[in-house]
């Protein structure tokens, strides 16, 4: 039986979330549209799957379930998709969250190809001013990647499923959660030694940021494990070699958020984001609007893609920033 016929349109959750629509299904949960009765508002709800809820590993998915819950709500923040209520619901978890009416980065990506520097630089601010507030809190998100960033229809960044989240005291992570990162975005640390740090959420959004401007990440894989290998052993190139013209301002800053060593990434993303205002005030107009020309790389994603310099709305409104 689907997910969706075991949580059908209209169905009640405990009496107040009934169920609109599907919005995404992950490996882990299906997310919903769902209208809370009592406060008359839009929400989503993301529900665990029925066959993790009845498998062997339940507790497993239901403490994920928790602390997405339990770290979201120490997080005050704009940029942070905000966590309204838990529970379980016919032995099922589910999480009431902020409703966000737009779509998440990756799928932007996938529609535009390559970014300026004016929007990517965007998005990365606003990620850093979210990431921000939960590092001083002591969370680390721990799986910062393009599917985690939702772009609202103000153009707006909002970052959402901290399910990997945990205290910096605690800041280790398991076989088990590693599986659940992206290889594309860990940092070597997490690789290496288990860790999972401020600085790790940086060197995430530093990947992020590099493939934005450039149109794919630096490492391509189709093995994960040599996936993972080049990030504990190889260097992030610096954007000066795929975009030409890319102010060096910008690309030290990108080469900052994604060196090897932790020590030599910003302390956190308050540092990181007062860095990157540094870097902002030099930029000149032509810095603001440089995009990796399509004739850049023959194999660019946006080629791939035949991206023709057309926006979809949300890319419109980053383009106006």
């Amino acid at each position: 039986m689907s997910e969706a016929a075991n949580t059908p349109v209209g169905q009640m959750i405990e009496g107040r979330y009934r169920i609109v629509r599907r919005i995404a299904q992950g490996g882990m949960a299906t997310v919903y549209e769902a209208q809370d009765e009592r406060l008359g508002r839009t929400v989503a709800v993301k529900m665990m799957h029925t066959q993790l809820a009845q498998g062997p590993h339940r507790d497993q998915f239901l403490e994920r379930f928790r602390r997405e819950a339990r770290s979201a709500a120490r997080i005050a923040n704009p940029h942070v998709v905000q966590v309204y209520d838990a529970g379980e619901s016919d032995g099922r978890a589910y999480l009431v969250m902020e409703y966000v009416h737009g779509v998440n980065l990756r799928h932007e990506m996938n529609e535009q190809g390559v970014f300026s520097v004016r929007q990517t630089l965007r998005v990365v601010a606003e990620t850093l001013d979210g990431l921000s507030s939960a590092h001083q809190v002591n969370v680390v998100h721990r799986d910062i990647k393009p599917e985690n960033i939702m772009l609202n229809d103000r153009g707006r960044v909002q970052i959402t499923d901290f399910g990997l989240a945990k205290a910096t005291s605690q800041a280790t992570l398991s076989s088990t959660g590693m599986l659940l990162g992206t290889a594309a975005y860990l940092p070597p640390e997490t690789i290496e030694r288990n860790e999972a740090t401020p600085q790790g959420d940086l060197y995430a959004v530093g990947i992020m940021a590099w493939e934005m401007l450039v149109g794919h990440v630096p490492f391509i894989s189709d093995n994960p494990v040599t996936l993972v290998f080049k990030h504990v052993h190889e260097d992030v190139p610096p954007l000066t070699t795929p975009c030409p013209g890319i102010d060096p301002a910008v690309a030290r800053f990108v080469t900052h958020l994604t060196e090897r060593a932790i020590d030599a990434r910003p302390a956190d993303a308050t540092a990181a984001a007062a860095e990157l205002r540094d870097v902002m005030r030099t930029l000149s107009v032509e810095a603001w609007q440089y995009r990796r020309p399509a004739s850049a790389d023959a194999t660019d994603a946006a080629d791939a893609a035949g991206f023709d310099g057309a926006r979809t709305p949300v890319g419109a409104r980053l383009a106006g920033a």
